[in-house]
């Protein structure tokens, strides 16, 4: 029961991290955090644990924990990082793509169209993560999945900033769109290009200063 728990928190403050509830550089104790999920401290203290782990959170002194700050280096390399491993995943996807796989794609990329013009984007942060792990699991490479799936993370303090205005959202829904069309085409190669673009312009959008 507590690892159900403890992964509970973890995924919910995640999602803070994602939706900017919590910031960079924001102070995290386990009294607070386990007040704001209504949980006990115990499943909330692994949580941290664990996301100290993945680089989510750092620990810089014994009673001081904040929301990970990166330098613009590291920044950097994780999304070029990135744009290799999915770009890889979106050549291997675009070969296995089948019909139902395609409509549960761009069901996802219509519900983001639909949404993007909201004040509240965490429905849009959500939509995006799982078309992105759509193409993953389509590729069919768990060890692959395993690699993007922990950059992510990484960059999990700045995904909420690259889609920070209506304009980031929309460009970044145009290059969904083409991706769908490589995708149907099952042309793996431009897929890969087209994905990489994606996640480099996702840097090119980032609201770092």
């Amino acid at each position: 029961m507590t690892d159900s728990l403890s992964l509970k928190a973890r995924k919910k403050t995640e999602e803070f991290i994602l939706q900017g509830i919590l910031k960079a550089g924001d102070k995290i104790t386990e009294r607070d955090l386990a007040e704001r999920l209504s949980m006990s401290r115990a499943p909330v203290r692994e949580a941290i644990r664990e996301l100290i782990g993945v680089g989510l959170l750092e620990q810089i002194s014994a009673r001081q924990i904040i929301v990970r700050q990166l330098l613009l280096s590291e920044v950097k390399e994780i999304f070029s990082i990135r744009a290799m491993l999915e770009g890889k995943a979106a050549a291997s996807a675009a070969e296995r793509f089948q019909t139902v796989d395609l409509i549960k794609l761009e069901t996802l990329h219509e519900d983001m169209k639909r949404v993007a013009g909201s004040d509240d984007l965490s429905d849009y942060f959500d939509l995006n993560i799982q078309f992105h792990k759509v193409i993953h699991t389509v590729a069919e490479s768990p060890r692959l999945m395993n690699l993007i799936d922990q950059v992510m993370r990484e960059s999990l303090v700045f995904r909420s900033r690259s889609l920070a205005d209506y304009e980031n959202i929309q460009k970044s829904i145009e290059e969904h769109e083409q991706l769908v069309k490589a995708f149907k085409a099952h042309d793996d190669e431009l897929a890969s290009i087209l994905m990489a673009r994606h996640i480099e312009g996702g840097f090119n959008r980032l609201e770092l200063l």
